[in-house]
């Protein structure tokens, strides 16, 4: 397990911690059969499907929360894109890298020393205030 539900924080937009404890369900998933490959005792292929599962998910994820930003003109609608462009540019590289190599310990590095710091720190920052900003319109959303 790389993230524990139980640390993760949350936001005042519910949709958006569905969104989240979703995703950390599939990163775990991805990073436990990452490390079950390095130790002989997983596929590559799955190690392969679930790595595609993660990245439709963020893809997914970011784009949710990108279209409401846009519908109800959040101020910081530029920085939070931003970052999650680069997230985006970062995850495109560990996917070349991956169909190249096939090398389970470069999504391992990726996920210990980079998604996950991001992702708990952009969900405390950037996501809080968004989901504060939208949730004075988005109730059932």
């Amino acid at each position: 397990m790389l993230i524990r539900k139980e640390d993760f924080p949350k936001v005042a937009l519910s949709k958006m911690n569905e969104i989240h404890s979703t995703e950390i369900d599939i990163v775990n998933s991805l990073y436990d059969a990452v490390v079950r490959c390095i130790e002989g005792k997983e596929s590559v292929e799955t190690v392969d499907k679930l790595l595609r599962e993660f990245l439709n998910d963020v893809r997914e994820h970011f784009s949710f929360e990108q279209e409401l930003m846009e519908k109800y003109g959040f101020f910081a609608y530029p920085m939070h894109k931003g970052e999650h462009d680069n997230v985006l540019r970062e995850l495109a590289s560990v996917e070349s890298i991956w169909e190249e190599k096939k090398n389970p310990a470069t999504i391992k590095e990726y996920l210990e020393n980079y998604f996950a710091p991001w992702i708990v720190n952009h969900v405390q920052t950037m996501d809080t205030v968004t989901a504060m900003f939208l949730s004075n319109f988005v109730h059932a959303e």
